[in-house]
């Protein structure tokens, strides 16, 4: 099955944009493709359309594109809601759990604190203890957990404080989380979205700062996706909680304060759709 990888860097060399068309995902239409690389259980790799902003020969997220020379009132009449990209997150999350009372959400400081990065703020307080668990500092525990609830029919969340401390769950990441379905014989599904930050950056320690991608796509049975804007976030959230398949969704802490334009009416994004950053030869 595919795995994708968002390549969500910022690219140094200059492009000229592409109008990505209309995308629909089910019912839902998707304004704008997603950023990621899709690579298939045969080694193939697949990328798609994008549109980024360019400034000064570097490739910039539009949620990043400088708007200096826009009026200050343009913002405002604008259709949507602005959102930094750590709130996209907790919004994406939001709708989910108020439209499937199955979604629940675990970690380390998950639920009054809000999480490390807050992503999770107000949310205990709005559906309670048992949907919102704070758990231990022991991540193969509660992975373990999540992958258990998957089994039963819930669709849980689990949070990584960051993405490093998972290595201490790659056991059940791989082996039961990645494999079950298969080695099962297709008698379960494990619908849980694994989730958190890395990435170096505001003076957190190496052991805080990995990426690792690379760790996880050598898993079968793994979606992975990474988002790299406020509108790419969301979707990506709610598709990947929608998702029959554990997918993984890997965050940079130097994004979250990332902020962007986004519809008020609901999207989500496709999960295997790839939006190429900029072009080149594999």
């Amino acid at each position: 099955m595919a795995a994708s990888l968002q390549m969500a860097a910022l690219l140094s060399a200059p492009s000229t944009p592409i109008n990505p068309d209309k995308l629909r995902f089910g019912s839902i239409p998707v304004g704008r493709k997603v950023s990621n690389l899709i690579v298939r259980s045969d080694g193939r790799m697949m990328t798609g359309g994008f549109s980024p902003s360019a400034r000064g020969g570097i490739l910039i997220p539009s949620a990043v594109a400088a708007k200096s020379d826009a009026p200050a009132s343009s913002t405002s009449s604008k259709p949507g809601h602005e959102l930094l990209l750590f709130e996209a997150l907790r919004e994406g999350l939001e709708e989910e759990m108020d439209r499937d009372p199955r979604v629940c959400v675990m970690g380390e400081d998950v639920g009054h604190y809000g999480g490390s990065y807050k992503v999770t703020k107000g949310l205990a307080t709005k559906y309670g203890d048992l949907r919102v668990l704070d758990t231990p500092i022991a991540e193969n525990s509660f992975t373990g957990m999540g992958i258990g609830a998957a089994m039963t029919g819930l669709r849980p969340i689990v949070e990584g404080m960051n993405m490093g401390f998972l290595l201490l769950a790659f056991n059940q990441i791989s082996n039961n989380c990645g494999m079950l379905h298969y080695t099962s014989g297709g008698q379960f599904k494990i619908p849980i979205v694994i989730r958190g930050p890395g990435g170096v950056g505001r003076q957190l320690g190496a052991e805080h700062s990995q990426r690792l991608e690379s760790y996880f796509q050598s898993i079968p049975g793994l979606q992975m996706v990474a988002c790299s804007t406020p509108y790419n976030a969301k979707g990506l959230m709610k598709a990947a909680i929608r998702s029959e398949n554990p997918v993984v969704l890997f965050e940079h802490v130097l994004l979250y304060n990332l902020k962007e334009r986004i519809p008020d009416e609901e999207y989500i994004c496709c999960l295997e759709e790839a939006e190429m950053v900029r072009p080149g030869n594999m």
